[in-house]
């Protein structure tokens, strides 16, 4: 896969939003042209996802139900694109 294949893949599956749009470009920025783009994006994902997990529970635990909420989008987002490249 291309470099600009899998931009179009991504932008298909995520692109659109704020948080989808700088998903597109961390993937893209750190596109390894060797054959490991699919590891090193889904490696990036699995950061993301975990972090946003994390504050997620931290805020549903304070009650801080906007917050957590707007984790829980993120991390769809994230999850759909990690969908979008396996």
């Amino acid at each position: 896969m291309t470099k600009d294949e899998f931009k179009k893949v991504l932008e298909t599956a995520v692109g659109g939003t704020a948080y989808g749009d700088e998903i597109i470009e961390d993937l893209v920025a750190h596109f390894d042209e060797t054959g490991k783009y699919a590891q090193t994006a889904k490696d990036r994902l699995d950061e993301r996802i975990g972090s946003m997990t994390g504050w997620e529970k931290k805020h549903r635990a304070e009650g801080d139900t906007a917050k957590a909420d707007a984790e829980a989008e993120k991390i769809a987002i994230a999850k759909k694109a990690l969908a979008a490249i396996e």
